[in-house]
């Protein structure tokens, strides 16, 4: 027969292997898990222009303002606006909208399709082996044909920039 502190002992030997099995998650901003992952202290964004034949005249600002948010709140770096340690910068190369589910009979769309794409620089001020350059980072949202567009973009616009901005600190810090 076991005694009790043997099996109290067995307990925690599994309880430390099973431990030491699971993979570890952290909610620590920067992605990597700590902030001594992340090398520096500033960040800088740079305003990220429109240069696709269309978009509205807020694209480009909620777009660097989205990016500016996320790195503020999930990196433990401070946004600075000259020099930075670390640097975003790019600018908005599409913004189209393309018909979706053209209807059996009739040459309307059902659906259309709102694309962005915005090409993104990130690079270290020390470290020239980090970051990347002038990756294209695309998505899109779809919507009904029968909606006012002028009445939708905005909301549109949140959407396609939070799939984006992800996209984009995924890529620098995941």
């Amino acid at each position: 027969m076991i005694s009790k502190s043997k099996n109290i002992f067995i307990f925690f030997i599994l309880l430390f292997l099973i431990g030491c099995a699971l993979p570890r998650l952290s909610m620590k901003p920067g992605g990597a898990g700590n902030d001594k992952e992340i090398p520096g202290k500033t960040i800088q964004v740079d305003f990220f222009e429109n240069k696709s034949p269309l978009g509205s005249s807020t694209v480009s600002t909620a777009f660097t303002e989205g990016l500016r948010d996320i790195m503020l709140s999930q990196t433990p770096l401070e946004l600075v606006a000259k020099n930075g340690d670390l640097l975003f910068e790019g600018f908005i190369s599409g913004y189209r909208i393309s018909p979706l589910a053209i209807q059996a009979g009739s040459e309307t769309a059902a659906q259309n399709r709102l694309t962005m794409s915005v090409n993104v620089s990130h690079s270290y001020s020390k470290i020239d082996s980090l970051g990347f350059n002038n990756i294209l980072f695309s998505a899109y949202v779809d919507y009904s044909a029968t909606a006012n567009f002028s009445a939708i973009e905005e909301e549109l616009i949140k959407e396609l920039n939070y799939q984006l901005i992800q996209n984009v600190y995924d890529k620098a810090f995941g």
